[in-house]
Order: C-alpha cells, then sequence, then structure tokens
C-alpha cells in the first residue's frame, strides 16, 4: 500500500522541487531575500545591462522527487548587488482543496525567488550536484525575463497548473528563456529524442525497482509517445545540455553560443544519474515464474487433500491466493481510477488493465472460499476471464496492434495468473467429483 501511495505522489510530482519548497521554507527564504539598494553605485549604460542571467540546474538526488534533477533562473543584478534564484517548483499544503487536487492531478504549483547562498547551501547538504550557465543575452532580453518573473512573482500570478510531463518546473524556464530568445529553442521541435516519457521516467527511477515498475504498470499509452528534443526539455538535465546547443546573435550580428561559461558550483559524492532506461524483462520473467511456483506448491497440495475426503483445505493456501488477487485487484482498481476520474492523461488508455483486470477484486473473496471449502466454484471463470484479458494484450503485441511498451509485464504476470486459474479450476473439478460421488 505504501507503493502505491508513493507512486500516486511521483504522478502528481513528476520532474518537480524535492521537499524544499513547503511553505515553511519558502517562506523562511521569502524573509532572508536582499531588499535592492535605492541607490545604484553605477548608472547602467543601456537597461539591463546591469543584469547577468544564468541557467541553475541540480542533479539527481536521494529521495522520489529529487530523482529527476530541478533548474531555476539566477538573477545577478550589479546595481544593487543581490543574488536571487527564481523556480517553479513551490505547492501550498495549506491551499484549498489540497488534497482532491492532488489526487485528480490538478495540483495548483507557484513560482518564488530565493537567496543564492541559501539555495546552493540546500544542494550542498541534499548532496546534488550544481550547475551554473552563463547566458551571453542582450540587455534588452535580460530586461524582459527580470521584468516577467517581476510580473509572474505578482501573488496573483504566480500560480498555474502542473503537469509532471508537459508543464513543470523545467518547461517553465524553457519557455521563459525561449520567449526572450525570440523562439530560439523551437529548432528543437524538429529534432527526435531517443526515448519515450515512460522511458525516462523509468530510468531516473530505477534505483528503486517497487517505484520504477509502479510507475510502468500505472502510465498509459501517452506516456509511449517518442518524444522531441523540445518535449524532452520537461527534464532539467536535458535544458541544461540544450542550452549549450543553442546559437544567438550578438550585438553586431554574429553568431556566438548561447551559453558563454559553465561552472560546476557543487558535485555530489554519492548520487550519480543513470545513463539508460533498465532491460527488466528476464527479471520479470524470474519474479513471475517464482510467483506461479508458489501459488503451485501452495494450491495443488490443498486440492488434493480436500480431494482425499478432507472438510478444508490448509488455511495457509487461502490466505496466499487471497493476497496475491488484493494485489491484482488494488492494481486494476488504481489504473481505472487513473484513467476514469483523473487529470493523469498520461496514464490514461492503459492497456495494463488487460494484465491487472477489475475481475480480481471479487477473487480476493471467492478464491479462497473455493480453494477452502469448494463454495464458489464460479471463482475458477473469473480467473480463467483474468487469463484470457492477458492474452488478449499479449495477441495485440503479436499482431502488432498494441502501442504500448508494456510487453516485459506479461513476463510479470501471466505465469502467476494463470498457474492461479488452473488450481481455482482443480479446485471446481474436485468439488463437482465429490457432489457427484
Amino acid at each position: 500500500m505504501r507503493r502505491t501511495v508513493t507512486f500516486i505522489a511521483v504522478l502528481a510530482g513528476l520532474a518537480c522541487l524535492r521537499a524544499e519548497v513547503a511553505t515553511a521554507q519558502a517562506t523562511r527564504r521569502e524573509a532572508s531575500r536582499p531588499t535592492p539598494s535605492r541607490a545604484p553605485a553605477t548608472a547602467p549604460a543601456e537597461p539591463g545591462s546591469e543584469l547577468t542571467i544564468w541557467l541553475l540546474t541540480a542533479g539527481v538526488g536521494e529521495e522520489v522527487w529529487e530523482k529527476f534533477g530541478h533548474n531555476a533562473i539566477w538573477i545577478h543584478d550589479a546595481s544593487s548587488g543581490t543574488d536571487s534564484v527564481f523556480h517553479w517548483g513551490l505547492f501550498d499544503f495549506r491551499q484549498p482543496h489540497f488534497i482532491p487536487r492532488f489526487l485528480q492531478g490538478r495540483m495548483l504549483y507557484s513560482m518564488g525567488g530565493f537567496l543564492l547562498q541559501n539555495t546552493l547551501e540546500d544542494y550542498r547538504y541534499l548532496d546534488r550536484t550544481v550547475w551554473a550557465q552563463r547566458l551571453e543575452l542582450t540587455p534588452a532580453q535580460r530586461l524582459q525575463i527580470r521584468d516577467f518573473i517581476r510580473w509572474n512573482e505578482q501573488p496573483q500570478n504566480r500560480n498555474y497548473l502542473y503537469n509532471y510531463f508537459v508543464d513543470n518546473c523545467s518547461t517553465r524556464v524553457r519557455d521563459i528563456l525561449d520567449r526572450a530568445l525570440g523562439g530560439a529553442f523551437q529548432v528543437a521541435k524538429q529534432t527526435q529524442s531517443k526515448y519515450s516519457y515512460r522511458d525516462e521516467a523509468v530510468r531516473l527511477t530505477q534505483e528503486d525497482f517497487p517505484l520504477a515498475t509502479g510507475m510502468d504498470i500505472g502510465l498509459g499509452r501517452p506516456s509511449d509517445h517518442r518524444m522531441t528534443t523540445w518535449e524532452e526539455m520537461f527534464l532539467p538535465m536535458a535544458l541544461h545540455d540544450f542550452a549549450k546547443k543553442v546559437v544567438v546573435h550578438d550585438a553586431s550580428g554574429g553568431r556566438i553560443p548561447l551559453v558563454s561559461k559553465e561552472v560546476v558550483l557543487y558535485v555530489s559524492r554519492t548520487h550519480q544519474e543513470p545513463d539508460s532506461p533498465p532491460r527488466w524483462a528476464a527479471r520479470y520473467l524470474v519474479i513471475g515464474m517464482v510467483t506461479a511456483l508458489v501459488l503451485a506448491v501452495l494450491g495443488f497440495p490443498a486440492v488434493r487433500a480436500r480431494e482425499r475426503g478432507g472438510m478444508a483445505a490448509p488455511a495457509m493456501a487461502g490466505v496466499v491466493f487471497s493476497a496475491f488477487a488484493l494485489v491484482l485487484g488494488v492494481l486494476a482498481l488504481l489504473l481505472s481510477l487513473l484513467w476514469g476520474v483523473t487529470n493523469h492523461t498520461f496514464a490514461h488508455r492503459n492497456e495494463n488493465l488487460l494484465l491487472f483486470n477489475p475481475v480480481w477484486l471479487v477473487l480476493i473473496v471467492s478464491a479462497p472460499m473455493l480453494l477452502a471449502r469448494g463454495r464458489a466454484t464460479w471463482s475458477s471463470t473469473l480467473a480463467w476471464i483474468g487469463v484470457v484479458s492477458a492474452v488478449v494484450g499479449l495477441l495485440l503485441h503479436a499482431i502488432g496492434l498494441s502501442r504500448q511498451d508494456n510487453l516485459p509485464l506479461f513476463a510479470l504476470a501471466l505465469p502467476p495468473i494463470t498457474v492461479f486459474a488452473l488450481v481455482l479450476q482443480r479446485a471446481r473439478t474436485v468439488r463437482g467429483a465429490r457432489r457427484d460421488s
């Protein structure tokens, strides 16, 4: 159950900032922001020339919400001597209807600015690598970014409806830079990434096997869309890498790199971002076969005990079969709710419902009744419906109609549900033979 709740939390906060965005810390940092000097040391030659804009990127961390990285805009103002960091990953537990919004995928996030020193102290404490890229922008472009952020900071403007893949704390920074540069990032829409949204989500969470598996199960067909480079920039490191490839025009009309300087402000001692998505088909098959073996070792002897004249099968078999049906039933319920009643659009049209069929919710109670007492003989029919449903999903892959990257999950689920159905079928046969005799 803990993994289920964790999975929902990841869907609601994928690629967002870590828990430092909580209101208490945000309040502390807002209070610590410096007051700009009223008298600039020197008058700028052109409005905006006193500003320096940096793209700040934080690497992966330990917690679930830290595994996707984070980025922000760092503005150095030479006239006031201030260094402020602005990001778009804040949320407030006190917002109205927080829990319903959280579950429905309608979370309100906001932006805010903090001292650079405090930001770096946090990342050092969390042992997360931090990169800073100085951006070669004209004074007018710097001023545009600064003025937009000031507007965005206003209480009536700071909130936005968060979407973990298409509108998050990284895409907001991408869009701000793209507007200031007159669409210089738009070329990224014409090139393809290597991976899909699913690939990236599983890649970055693979160190936590249950979590990554839960995400793989919970993501539907929309997550298997192969991204453009533009879409890939929902990941902070993808934005960091693409910024180095952008070329802009200087004051004389020449072409220069957007990133004129990159500085590593802190290097993590423990956290490294995985290079590629895992390939877990063999691991899933081993787990599936072991689970099937456990069901067979417990189930068939229990049926034979009744066949020899016993009134009831060993209780352990019923408990294990009920627990197995409970896991599959809860998954089926969760997938159905994510698709049917939430705005988690990347969990919609999920073909994993063919594997984790809602009939398992009924089998939680009826399967042990058949196994232990020979009652509810129709349970074997429900179990076979679950098997047939899974086989249909497998056939969709075989004939090329399935577009969901879930084939390895069949190795995980199909062996045990087949054994489950075989045991219940045998229990039904024994029930019929005893009745006839």
